[in-house]
């Protein structure tokens, strides 16, 4: 392996806030399944993944996701910092590279160096695609308060300083005023509720992936941008051939379809996720696979905080599952012995028990209603009983924070359509959206049995006794659960001149979306789904949404304008000949590992419009 690799990278950005969510997020997910390992190839473990993270303190409170990275923010550390699970322990000749996307997007090199510090062990979520993990998981815990002053206390520990020393020494520009301001001020300290950092916070993130090459003494901890660079670079053939490795669908599919931003920060291009299995070419990996960003804006000067600051959100009147992960942190948990872990969440309580070996966890779930109103909801989750059971590893004590907002239609519902409406200047027909979606879930319990082992023994006096020198014994249940979905799209019954799902323009459409669900679970484990969001192309799949309604399945509530009372939406007279799709997004399927959600979508053929319908006089 060469000692240098001069190259030019991209960084892998992404913002990574704890459990109080902050600020705007940018991450988005593709989908696809890793591949089982070759003989006599290179190959990864599923289990062995990290994230590589850079964190950036904003120079002014104007700063924000349209400024300049490199003039308006600074890196608070010498470079960036991993993040590991537990549950690996790190090969001794590991090799990375000291940069970040950010970095090689600057031309920084391609180092070669091994990877002994710079690391903090915690429980990241598992990477999404290459791991089995999902896009919600990772946002949520880079979202956490307590994983950026985590990170923040390991910068600060890289330079030989404190938190403190880390922002002290520089000139911010604040209401105008370019000067040092004292650290509290700038730090994300949380005060009476409300935070104190009077600048913006910045969490890049890239998903790292551990691969052993087939020599069996190069291991690399690359990201997606990393093992592109060496590719194109010549230094490694990840794909096939002779020389090849054989782990291209991880290196260049699975691990840059896992995280992509969703919206351009910064300058940086948002490149989207490619279907499974389509291998991404080393310069559009360069360009923008594999990294996520998040943000904590400015919230000094009493501000309150913006709805991004909330670890959760949930809709009115709806059935949710809160959950936390709960570690046997130092030592196990057994039936004689147990942790008992008590949530209250808008008034209702459930106290669970469990067993855990020691180093396991286990997701603890509650499965509550959420008020009728919109409104903020503190749930609360403490710890009693064995002193190995910590919340995240960390705690005995969490409140989480719950946003309640009421799901309503954004303009008056449905919009009433005139013989006069006009086709916007410029309008074309938008693409469907590609939102990220999840359709499935797994969690599990442990349990714990005693296993028997009688044995005889001796008092050294021709007696004895036999005594049981058993012991605990583990088995982890596995649960999960998937959903499919499907939409049906056809012209309104009352349409004159419809053939199969051929109609004109400005009649009224049926959208219908039907569901199922396959669980290997506890029924009381999850709910229904419960919300279904229809869009629509006139309005860019955007602006504008129709809330369907449970009956059988879900269908459009009943339109007003419609002289039939039925459940349709008209679409634009204006419309031009072509597809008219409504998209879907199929919500509020609520799991212990999460809500599930899919997209869905279906079309009509416009030919024409109801104009041509008419006629004046005699046949």
């Amino acid at each position: 392996m060469p000692k240098k690799f001069i190259v030019y990278i991209l960084i892998i950005m992404t913002l990574a806030i704890p459990m109080a969510v902050f600020a705007d997020d940018n991450a988005d997910t593709g989908s696809g399944d890793t591949n089982d390992a070759l003989p006599d190839k290179g190959y990864y473990r599923g289990s062995e993944y990290m994230y590589k993270v850079s964190v950036f303190v904003g120079l002014s409170d104007n700063a924000d996701k349209y400024s300049s990275l490199k003039g308006s923010f600074k890196m608070i550390g010498n470079s960036p910092i991993y993040i590991k699970p537990a549950h690996f322990t790190l090969p001794s000749n590991l090799v990375r590279s000291l940069g970040g996307k950010v970095d090689y997007l600057s031309t920084s090199t391609l180092t070669n160096s091994q990877l002994t510090r710079d690391i903090i062990i915690d429980n990241p979520p598992p990477i999404p695609i290459t791991n089995g993990g999902n896009i919600n998981a990772v946002k949520s815990y880079f979202g956490d308060t307590e994983t950026l002053n985590a990170l923040i206390d390991s910068f600060a520990n890289q330079k030989s300083t404190t938190r403190e020393g880390l922002v002290s020494n520089i000139n911010f520009t604040i209401e105008g005023v370019t000067k040092r301001y004292p650290a509290e001020e700038i730090l994300p300290i949380k005060k009476d509720g409300k935070y104190q950092n009077r600048v913006p916070w910045l969490i890049i993130y890239e998903p790292v992936i551990i691969s052993y090459l087939k020599d069996r003494q190069t291991i690399l901890a690359f990201t997606a941008t990393e093992y592109a660079l060496a590719q194109k670079l010549g230094y490694f053939n990840f794909k096939y051939g002779a020389t090849g490795q054989y782990i291209a669908a991880m290196t260049h599919s699975d691990l840059p379809n896992s995280i992509v931003l969703k919206e351009s920060w910064f300058g940086y291009p948002v490149v989207s996720a490619l279907p499974d299995g389509v291998h991404w070419s080393e310069d559009r990996i360069i360009n923008g696979g594999g990294w996520g960003m998040r943000m904590l804006k400015a919230n000094g000067n009493n501000t309150i905080e913006n709805d991004t600051t909330y670890d959760k959100e949930y809709r009115v009147d709806t059935e949710v599952i809160t959950s936390v992960r709960v570690y046997a942190k130092n030592g196990r948990i057994t039936p004689d012995d147990k942790a008992y872990i008590k949530f209250n969440a808008n008034k209702q309580t459930t106290t669970k028990s469990v067993t855990i070996p020691s180093g396991g966890s286990q997701l603890v779930f509650i499965k509550w209603q959420t008020p009728s109103t919109p409104q903020d909801v503190n749930i609360k989750v403490s710890v009693t009983g064995n002193s190995s059971a910590k919340i995240n590893g960390r705690t005995r004590s969490k409140t989480i924070t719950a946003k309640i907002v009421d799901l309503e239609e954004k303009v008056p519902p449905p919009p009433n359509p005139t013989a006069n409406d006009i086709k916007p200047r410029g309008y074309v027909v938008p693409k469907l959206p590609n939102k990220s979606q999840k359709n499935s879930a797994t969690w599990g319990k442990w349990d714990c049995y005693w296993k028997p082992n009688v044995v005889y023994v001796s008092d050294g006096q021709g007696g004895g006794d036999w005594i049981d020198q058993g012991d605990w014994e583990y088995e982890y249940k596995a649960y999960s659960l998937s959903f499919t979905g499907t939409m049906t799209v056809n012209p309104d019954t009352k349409v004159p001149t419809a053939i199969a799902k051929e109609m004109k323009s400005g009649y009224g459409i049926n959208v219908k979306v039907a569901t199922s669900m396959r669980l290997d679970a506890p029924t009381s484990h999850v709910t229904g789904v419960q919300n279904v969001l229809t869009y629509y192309p006139e309005f860019n799949y955007q602006e504008y949404l129709r809330l369907m309604e449970k009956t059988s399945g879900f269908e459009l509530k009943n339109n007003e304008y419609s002289t039939y009372n039925s459940r349709v939406h008209f679409t634009p007279l204006w419309f031009p000949d072509g597809e008219y799709s409504v998209y879907g997004q199929v919500i509020d399927l609520w799991t212990p590992d999460g809500m599930l959600s899919i997209n869905v979508d279906d079309s009509v053929n416009i030919q024409g419009n109801l104009y041509q319908d008419w006629h004046i006089g005699p046949k």
